[in-house]
């Protein structure tokens, strides 16, 4: 888990410069204890702060506690609306705990008179839910959500078809190639905005430049031996925007990416 004390010393540096932090990264982020408390130290700088999490542990405790602490986003993954279409993608998930953390969290929000945290609900749109989106839809607005998020899903070995490619590929990154495979939908090119709008820290602090980098493989500095303002102006930095912009095809985690 992220060291409070490594967060700290790297809000300190990036105070004047940060306007949006999201706290989440390929994991749950109320299984660290300390959550809500590194929420409340950058939303004490002036922070927006927003996360994304399974909501299996939107408890009345926790629940209290996120509306104390000043986070201003939650998303709130949920892609199924029934137990056996929602544990086919969220395998080992319980759909009643995630609902009824939900319902709980607008309920307590609304009571207190609270604004926030503003409530997404976002559903990932595969073959084996998008015949749901009807029933969510009725679902999220009895809820009062503030927002639904319709996603692509992103898809390992597309090339060969996946039972999670939706038939209204609307909702896909991915169409048919025409040879029997699949391809992306977009046509890569050689840009990139998050390059230049900001960073990505793993929990024991290696900067990587998007999302995409799932497992790290490019890592470009760390905030343990570096400061982030030092980092960002790096060398390697530099050479991964400029390798970016003259072939992003060479860059692997950018191969099956739709920004």
């Amino acid at each position: 888990m992220l060291q409070e004390r490594l967060f700290k010393k790297t809000i300190d540096q990036v105070q004047d410069h940060l306007t949006w932090l999201h706290l989440y990264f390929q994991g749950e982020p109320f299984l660290n204890p300390r959550f809500l408390e590194m929420v409340k130290y950058a939303n004490s700088k002036g922070i927006f702060t927003s996360t994304s999490t399974n909501a299996h542990y939107l408890q009345e405790k926790q629940v209290a506690e996120i509306l104390q602490s000043g986070l201003r986003q939650l998303i709130v993954s949920m892609d199924g609306i029934t137990q056996d279409i929602y544990e086919k993608y969220r395998i080992g998930g319980n759909l009643g705990k995630v609902q009824a953390g939900l319902k709980l969290l607008l309920s307590e929000r609304k009571k207190s008179g609270q604004n926030f945290p503003r409530v997404v609900l976002q559903f990932l749109v595969t073959g084996q839910n998008e015949h749901q989106l009807p029933e969510l839809k009725r679902w999220a607005k009895e809820m009062e959500v503030d927002e639904l998020q319709l996603k692509t899903t992103q898809i390992y070995d597309f090339e060969n078809g996946s039972e999670l490619i939706p038939s209204d590929l609307g909702y896909s990154r991915y169409i048919p190639a025409g040879n029997g495979k699949w391809k992306l939908k977009k046509r890569l090119e050689n840009k990139c905005w998050r390059m230049w709008q900001g960073a990505v820290s793993t929990w024991d602090g290696k900067i990587v430049p998007c999302c995409f980098d799932k497992d790290a493989e490019y890592v470009i500095g760390e905030l343990q031996n570096e400061s982030f303002q030092s980092i960002w102006s790096s060398l390697p930095y530099q050479n991964f925007r400029k390798q970016l912009l003259n072939d992003r095809s060479q860059i692997e985690i950018c191969k099956n990416c739709t920004e």
